[in-house]
């Protein structure tokens, strides 16, 4: 009896010996991302893949208080404090519950739009052909959506047939001036033109920068009665992240294959995204006017590209915004790549991710703004 009273205790010890040494190491993880994302004095793509893995440090964090507090709750203090710390210094880029500004009766807003649209799902020519009801309903929001700047990503265009000569139903519409990433294709037939900016008041002067086929960067000096604004829509270089597929492998090695993939999708996308943020703030730097940063960044707020533009200009979504403000409609699902900035010229009346969208991988998002 003696004896199993003591095997009981040691492995009882054991355990609980094991489990303060994991938390140990996560408190450490968990110290090293903070010092990285707030510090930002290593910008490798190793320092931002600790960064980006910052939420899943909070969760397993907030597990170990959980059975601390059932085995041994003095020490739940440890990761209690850390998780404290972590809600202090970026709790505002997590979560967020804003209520709207009203607007005063002397101000004009400017509301913008931005949807990175997943090429209409037009890459499938047998639903585009056969008149897809998804693609309609799709074109259809886009185009009676209230929004007097529309900015998109991933835009689809077909000349071949009327139904989804979505630029020429836009000039309709009255959103009589535009830029293109790539206007060459708004000619073809069928065209990937990438990312587009319409409006429906004047552009005075605009500029492009492809990264290659979809990515890139759009900018647009647009004039609103006696002011001149600049709206700048990126579209930089993907996550590569792909839950789905590797969830859908069957066997180890098919698994360890994707992996790697999306390891390295992830470290392409790390160092890429780096140097096209840098071509962002050079626009902004360079503008004489104030300027609005929207679009598809995919990256999260706990990254350097996020970081480097929030010290340049607020977020919007943390000034106005509500909620955890997801904008993935895919595997994970809990990140938001989407983002606004804005120059502090403006006043943000709102902010809203239209997550009951689902037409694209992505959700809408917009921004409502009033210029001082």
């Amino acid at each position: 009896m003696a004896l199993r009273i003591r095997v009981r205790q040691f492995i009882t010890y054991f355990f609980r010996s094991l489990l303060w040494s994991i938390n140990l190491l996560l408190v450490i993880y968990t110290c090293l991302a903070y010092w990285l994302l707030y510090s930002l004095q290593i910008e490798h793509w190793s320092a931002s893949m600790v960064m980006i893995t910052l939420p899943i440090a909070w969760v397993l964090n907030f597990i170990v208080v959980c059975l601390w507090l059932v085995a041994r709750p003095w020490r739940s203090w440890l990761s209690g404090i850390v998780l404290m710390i972590g809600l202090i210094m970026f709790g505002s880029r997590t979560f967020v519950w804003h209520t709207p500004v009203e607007l005063a009766s002397k101000g004009k807003s400017i509301k913008i739009f931005s949807y990175n649209v997943q090429s209409f799902d037009m890459n499938d020519s047998w639903a585009m052909y056969s008149s897809s009801p998804r693609i309609r309903r799709t074109e259809n929001f886009v185009l009676r959506y209230d929004a007097p700047i529309k900015c998109f990503q991933e835009f689809f265009n077909s000349t071949s047939i009327p139904d989804y000569d979505i630029i020429k139903r836009f000039r309709q519409a009255g959103y009589r001036y535009s830029v293109f990433l790539h206007p060459e294709m708004t000619q073809t037939s069928d065209g990937n033109v990438g990312a587009v900016i319409f409006s429906i008041y004047p552009i005075i002067k605009s500029g492009r920068e492809p990264f290659g086929a979809q990515n890139g960067i759009l900018w647009a000096d647009i004039k609103i009665d006696n002011d001149t604004i600049r709206v700048i829509n990126v579209h930089l270089q993907s996550m590569g992240i792909r839950v789905g597929k590797v969830l859908k492998q069957k066997g180890i090695k098919a698994v360890q294959r994707e992996t790697r993939g999306v390891l390295g999708a992830l470290h392409t996308g790390f160092t890429d995204r780096k140097e096209q943020e840098l071509i962002v703030e050079q626009y902004i730097h360079e503008s004489p006017f104030p300027v609005i940063v929207t679009g598809d960044h995919n990256d999260t707020p706990y990254s350097v590209v996020y970081e480097r533009m929030r010290r340049l200009l607020p977020n919007s979504f943390e000034d106005a915004g509500r909620g955890f403000g997801f904008t993935y409609n895919r595997l994970p699902g809990f990140i938001r790549i989407d983002h606004q900035f804005y120059s502090p010229k403006f006043t943000v009346l709102n902010f809203e991710t239209l997550n009951y969208i689902g037409y694209s991988d992505h959700y809408p998002i917009v921004g409502t703004y009033l210029l001082k």
